[in-house]
């Protein structure tokens, strides 16, 4: 499980679950560039969620199951849209991880949700907007508030590296506790009459990275042996 992986065995970086947004059905932009270059540090492997854009072209009670992590190991991690998106959609243009994104529209509140975490575990969540200024999206965790981005493109090529802005290409979430082993947020437009980027009539959702935030207990014996092993390198 991604919590077996991720919280449980000591390591130098904690492990991280990476997705993309696809369009099903067109030219799926993959993002294959390294995630290091993004809101959180981790390896290059990415999850495509290819999303059907036939009948209503929504993303409503699609999911994906058993993602991997950043270093390819299959996880117990689970991920679906909830109700209120209205479409998908692909550019063509720009980077491949923003170039085609889910969307809400006219002030409709979009529901996600991340399963099979571990119980009452700690998590860090980076949710990444539109490429386009003015796509201004709220994301919204219960308890934790909602952090706004105002869209903005990490970059025009296709794989990297790109650079990110925080509060522009994405928000980032941090230490959230995934209550029965479950993380729902929320996507809604955001109006802003007094800059008039308000214009945009789309919240916007092109991918996520979600990183597990290693217990104190797993993170003192990090420390512990970090310790031991420059004590015998310079007994040595």
């Amino acid at each position: 499980s991604f919590a077996a992986t991720a919280l449980l065995v000591a390591t130098s970086e904690a492990e991280t679950i990476n997705l993309d947004i696809q369009v099903a059905g067109a030219s799926p932009t993959n993002y294959t560039g390294a995630s290091a270059n993004g809101p959180i540090a981790s390896g290059t492997t990415w999850n495509y969620f290819n999303v059907a854009t036939g009948g209503a072209n929504n993303p409503n009670s699609q999911s994906f199951l058993n993602l991997v992590d950043d270093g390819g190991a299959a996880t117990d991690v689970d991920v679906a849209f909830g109700l209120g998106w209205v479409g998908t959609f692909e550019s063509g243009t720009g980077n491949n991880l923003q170039g085609d994104r889910a969307y809400t529209q006219f002030q409709s509140t979009g529901w996600f949700t991340i399963s099979g975490l571990e119980v009452g575990g700690s998590y860090n969540l980076a949710l990444i907007g539109s490429s386009t200024a003015g796509f201004i999206t709220d994301f919204t965790i219960a308890g934790a508030g909602t952090l706004t981005a105002t869209g903005g493109s990490a970059g025009t090529t296709s794989n990297g590296p790109l650079s990110f802005n925080e509060g522009v290409t994405h928000v980032l979430f941090e230490n959230i506790v995934a209550t029965g082993g479950v993380i729902t947020f929320s996507t809604k437009q955001h109006i802003d009459t007094g800059s008039g980027l308000g214009s945009s009539q789309f919240g916007v959702f092109s991918g996520l990275q979600i990183q597990a935030v290693p217990e104190p207990s797993s993170a003192a014996l990090l420390l512990g042996l970090g310790s031991i092993a420059l004590i015998l390198r310079r007994r040595r």
